[in-house]
Order: C-alpha cells, then sequence, then structure tokens
C-alpha cells in the first residue's frame, strides 16, 4: 500500500510541479505587500485542490455518463501526460507557464491572479485533473483505500502551497539551473509513470494478458 502511494505521489507531484511554481510566483506577486501575496496563495491553494477533489471523487461518474471507459481514460490520459513530460525534459513546459503568466498578468486583476493563471492552469491544470482522475476508483474495499488514493493531492497540494509561500526566499536560492535539472529528473518519472498508463489500458481494453 506505501508503494501504491509513494507511486501516486510522484506522479501527483511532476503533474502539478510546484517547484516550477517558485519563480513564477514569485514574479506575479512581485512589488505586493505580505497581506496581498498572503491572500494569493491562500485563495489559489484552496481553489486549485477544490478542483482537483472534484475530479477525484466524481471523475468516474463523468466518464459513466459520456459512457467512457476508464481504460480509455488511461490511455489518453497518459498520452497527456507524456506530452508534459516532453515539455519538462526538454525545457517546454517553464516557457509555456511563464507566457502564460505574463498575459495574466497585462490582462487580470491582482484579485483573480490567484484563480487564473495560478489555480487554473498553472496548478490545476488539465495534466494535474487527469492525473487527480486516474488516482481515484469506481469503488474502494475500505476507508484507508480510499485515504491512501487521496492522500497524494492533498500532500503535493500543501507542498505547492509552501513553495508559494516560500517563493521569494527559494527562487533566489535554488536558482533556475537547480530547477531546470529538477524538471528534468521529474520528467523522466512522468514519462515512465505516463507509458505504464497507457500499457495498463491497452492491455486491459485488449484483454491482453
Amino acid at each position: 500500500m506505501f508503494d501504491t502511494f509513494l507511486e501516486s505521489t510522484i506522479l501527483m507531484f511532476v503533474a502539478i510541479d510546484p517547484i516550477s511554481l517558485v519563480p513564477i510566483f514569485a514574479g506575479l506577486t512581485s512589488g505586493l505587500n505580505k497581506t496581498q501575496v498572503r491572500s494569493i496563495y491562500l485563495r489559489a491553494s484552496f481553489v486549485s485542490l477544490l478542483v482537483l477533489s472534484l475530479f477525484w471523487l466524481f471523475g468516474n461518474a463523468i466518464l459513466d455518463v459520456m459512457n467512457i471507459s476508464m481504460d480509455s481514460f488511461r490511455i489518453i490520459g497518459g498520452l497527456f501526460l507524456i506530452v508534459i513530460a516532453f515539455q519538462m525534459v526538454f525545457e517546454q513546459r517553464q516557457t509555456r507557464r511563464q507566457n502564460t503568466a505574463d498575459t495574466a498578468i497585462d490582462d487580470e486583476t491582482i484579485e483573480s491572479i490567484a484563480i487564473f493563471p495560478l489555480s487554473i492552469p498553472l496548478i490545476a491544470g488539465p495534466g494535474a485533473m487527469a492525473t487527480s482522475l486516474l488516482l481515484s476508483k469506481e469503488s474502494y474495499i475500505s476507508v484507508t483505500d480510499a485515504v491512501v488514493s487521496y492522500l497524494p493531492i492533498l500532500v503535493v497540494m500543501f507542498i505547492a502551497f509552501i513553495a508559494m509561500w516560500l517563493s521569494s526566499k527559494l527562487a533566489s536560492r535554488l536558482g533556475p539551473t537547480i530547477i531546470t535539472v529538477v524538471q528534468k529528473i521529474f520528467g523522466l518519472l512522468l514519462g515512465a509513470l505516463a507509458i505504464e498508463f497507457v500499457i495498463e489500458g491497452i492491455r486491459n481494453s485488449f484483454n491482453i494478458i
């Protein structure tokens, strides 16, 4: 059970990628006072957790209504995560996130920064939503089983909260080189885990042993 929890936590961690949020959050909140910064990261954390929790809770029901099997979602979700992994390894994801953040600074007010771009799509983006749904199950054999399934979302969101809270200090201490190296490592891990989702989905769909 611990192995499942650890694998799910790693998968959610690389999907959200809280480390890359550090320099972006620091840039978004540059020039704001402590009260404004605190309001932004608290609201962003709450909204992101709410969105991911809804996908974890009702994702399977949505698939049932649309007559989509979990195995089909595993395949497309895995393929989508492979794209994210590719972007992380080849340093495309950070640039895309920063471009999204820069656009929001010009077009949105300070009050909306917590919702866009921080909550959606920088934290609770399509990859994180797909991962939340993939972590959920149609039924649970026990309360412990349900907790182990949901806990990775809570743990990684707490890490994202801490990253935003300490962003001004972490951004200067980590530096762009360390952040890039960590992104590449977790990009490779994400790619490997995503391929496992695709293989499992194909195996179950075609009853391949």
